[in-house]
């Protein structure tokens, strides 16, 4: 049978409530345990790549979910008391205690915002003003081992940013990144700035902001005219086989995909 992989995705500032349907934090915990219920094994984004390019073998036998975060807000990594919601814990702390509970391993990557400017004005047009969003925590994120940082992109081209990284300053979209110029500033650009943030650091993942990509993307700029990233991940929701394009590489949203752990299950039926 062809092995086929999930990959499930959540973003930390997803707080609108405290129930699973609203709460990315509350539905990561709930989940974890049901991937403990179902002996599903979760595995990095780091390995999934490993596989798709056959450099290693997986035991057939079982089963693998692969877990991202979007957006890298340090609600990644940082518990917080919200100022309507109350006490939330990070995703970091939720994996610790899953970790803890369990015995078993638990590893996500964080797709993070490069750029400070970006970032600090995100905090004040998504997140209400609160200083949440920096760049302090990513070094302890990977020194944890169980957090690892990638690319999200420059500025993510974010609707809410005055100006970005995009020859005619065109926002909201990332499947307008189409030239050398363009894609070099929102990539490479990005990818220099988290390898000096964090020692040792070389990122060899990106994210599609949106989800969206170009042809010039998957076609020409990743296999062509970089050689640092090694997969990009998109919004399609579907599964990942060795056969799965690995610029193209599908996951599913928390939110959006599946809103309550019985359509979470749904998905995992399918492996």
């Amino acid at each position: 049978m062809l092995m086929q992989i999930p990959v499930l995705t959540y973003h930390a500032t997803n707080i609108f409530g405290n129930e699973y349907s609203s709460n990315d934090h509350i539905a990561l915990a709930h989940d974890l345990k049901l991937l403990l219920k179902q002996d599903i094994t979760i595995l990095s984004a780091h390995k999934l790549i490993q596989w798709m390019n056959r450099e290693i073998h997986l035991d057939k036998s079982k089963h693998y979910v692969v877990i991202t975060f979007d957006d890298g807000s340090e609600l990644d990594f940082t518990d917080w008391h919200h100022p309507t919601c109350g006490f939330q814990k990070s995703f970091y702390t939720t994996m610790q205690e899953y970790m803890n509970s369990s015995g078993r391993y638990i590893h996500a990557t964080s797709f993070v915002i490069a750029s400070a400017r970006a970032r600090k004005t995100l905090e004040q047009t998504c997140l209400g003003g609160h200083q949440m969003w920096g760049d302090n925590w990513w070094q302890k994120a990977e020194d944890s081992q169980l957090i690892s940082i990638e690319n999200h992109s420059w500025d993510h081209l974010h609707p809410t940013l005055n100006e970005v990284s995009q020859t005619e300053n065109l926002k909201g979209d990332f499947s307008v990144i189409k030239s050398y110029i363009d894609a070099n500033q929102q990539i490479y650009q990005s990818s220099k700035y988290i390898n000096q943030v964090i020692k040792n650091k070389t990122t060899t993942l990106f994210a599609y902001p949106y989800g969206d990509f170009s042809d010039y993307l998957t076609d020409q700029y990743f296999p062509n005219s970089q050689k640092e990233i090694k997969g990009a991940f998109t919004c399609e929701a579907s599964h990942v086989s060795q056969q799965s394009n690995i610029w193209k590489i599908p996951r599913y949203v928390c939110g959006s995909d599946w809103k309550s752990i019985e359509e979470l299950e749904s998905i995992l039926i399918a492996i």
